[in-house]
């Protein structure tokens, strides 16, 4: 490629990347239709007019390394403001979206296709270079193209200016979040500092930067408490196998099959007898494989043998004891293990109000076919939701706010259903709490003793067995109801 043909492909490159989408989104869109764009909207503008300034660069000065390093800078740059701009909303429902859609694709969808697009463009470029970058010649005058390209560029940066500072203002303002629609009217207009970042919001993950569950630890809350009935009695108390390893983060009990079922934060899933003493098979999960799932929260019998085991993060497997079941052919989803386990299912529970939180509990609901499910409520995402998610199809049913009178959320790290009652186990508390599940109104508490990490609880024969998790001494403690 000779300098005069780069010097003409780049010029159009600059004019269609400053016309079109920067061009469109401020006349267009802005004065012609009304739009303002939000704070992150400004900044994908922001990165399309430095790429196209780099272009003209390029056009006037040739090809040189720090140009092409200047460029690919704005265009990754515009990338990842496309993607943060679309990752809060680009898997909502059909059709869904903020500000006006352009052939049914909104515009900070956009952004992200017109980046691939640039850095695409630059890649093809330099492949046409051969092993040398082309040289500007001196004596190649500016033609009637490169005007051209120089006066949209002015044009369309004019217009950005006037509805910059009409719209957003100067320093400090930065623009809205959700902004109202674009006027002149002094009365309408809104200059905001409300979106400057603080320390304690900064964060790369966002709304995702939430920590995760440690179930080892546990931490009396007494603002989550509630006024308790009565306290529930000790009857017995028996100490898990030594073999099993890891915190025991769940247990359920099958009166069918006579035979329980535990996991722990190793990734680890038990079937045991009866009388908790011998473990019949045991698997560890391997995280990796498919579906991620690791520090697994709690365990459900859905069938006499089958098992719903979910991880924190709503990630499940189901798993069933089946003596016939040989650990050779499962490679692909147990890490390590005995025969005697084979895997139904693996996948992942997608929530609506759930979404921002982490679970410790799972239960299941027969009369319904129902796996249900409480949130661990967060200090950034403060929500106390029951999950429903369909047996059949494991898609969500239906979300609810559970009802209580407590100063502040509990952290519920189990929960069994009985007929039209939930017995939520509140960590924090160190409570069962007792719940409608009609109304999801928790109704009253019973408070428990001598447990010092309650993290698992089942129900066996009218008894709440309670899991007092603690890594090489797990103890099973059965209270009368």
């Amino acid at each position: 490629m000779n300098a005069l043909m780069m010097n003409r492909i780049v010029s159009i490159a600059a004019m269609l990347l400053i016309a079109l989408p920067v061009g469109i989104a401020c006349i267009v869109l802005g004065f012609g239709m009304g739009d303002t764009p939000c704070i992150l909207c400004w900044q994908e503008r922001t990165a399309m007019v430095l790429t196209a300034l780099v272009a003209v660069f390029i056009m006037r000065y040739g090809l040189k390394p720090k140009y092409i390093g200047a460029l690919l800078f704005t265009a990754i740059y515009g990338l990842w403001a496309g993607y943060r701009h679309s990752s809060p909303h680009i898997l909502r429902d059909i059709g869904q979206g903020f500000g006006p859609a352009i052939l049914g694709i909104h515009t900070y969808v956009w952004v992200m296709v017109v980046f691939a697009v640039v850095l695409l463009f630059a890649a093809l470029m330099l492949v046409m270079q051969g092993d040398k970058l082309v040289e500007q010649d001196k004596d190649t005058k500016w033609s009637l193209l490169n005007k051209t390209t120089i006066n949209v560029f002015l044009v369309v940066i004019a217009f950005n200016i006037v509805q910059a500072f009409t719209q957003t203002g100067p320093f400090p303002f930065i623009g809205q979040s959700d902004p109202v629609r674009m006027s002149f009217d002094p009365d309408k207009i809104i200059w905001s500092t409300g979106n400057w970042p603080t320390l304690s919001k900064l964060s790369a993950r966002g709304s995702y930067s939430i920590e995760k569950p440690d179930f080892s630890q546990t931490e009396v809350n007494q603002a989550t408490m509630l006024a308790a009935k009565n306290q529930l009695a000790l009857a017995s108390s028996v100490t898990l196998p030594a073999a099993i390893e890891g915190v025991v983060s769940g247990i359920s009990y099958n009166p069918n099959s006579k035979m329980y079922a535990a996991v722990t934060t190793d990734n680890w899933v038990y079937f045991i007898d009866q009388s908790l003493t011998n473990v019949l098979a045991q698997v560890r999960i391997d995280a990796a494989f498919s579906v991620e799932i690791s520090n697994l929260a709690d365990v459900v019998f859905d069938g006499d043998n089958s098992v719903f085991v979910t991880a924190d993060h709503k990630s499940f497997a189901r798993v069933a004891y089946d003596p016939q079941a040989k650990i050779a052919d499962y490679y692909a989803n147990f890490m390590a293990g005995t025969d005697g386990v084979k895997e139904l299912k693996r996948s992942r529970i997608t929530t609506a109000r759930a979404r921002y939180n982490y679970i410790a509990s799972a239960a299941w609901d027969p009369i319904k076919q129902e796996y249900l499910m409480v949130t661990l409520p967060d200090a950034k995402q403060p929500n106390f939701v029951l999950v429903r998610v369909s047996g059949e199809d494991y898609q969500l049913n239906s979300e609810a706010k559970i009802k209580l009178a407590t100063q502040a959320l509990p952290m519920v790290t189990a929960m069994v259903v009985d007929g039209d009652k939930a017995y939520l186990l509140s960590n924090s508390a160190k409570q069962v709490l007792v719940m409608d599940l009609a109304t999801n109104q928790v109704e009253y508490s019973l408070d428990i003793s001598d447990v010092v990490n309650p993290q698992a609880m089942t129900l066996v024969s009218g008894q709440l067995a309670i899991v007092d998790a603690q890594a090489a001494n797990n103890q099973v403690k059965m209270f009368s109801l």
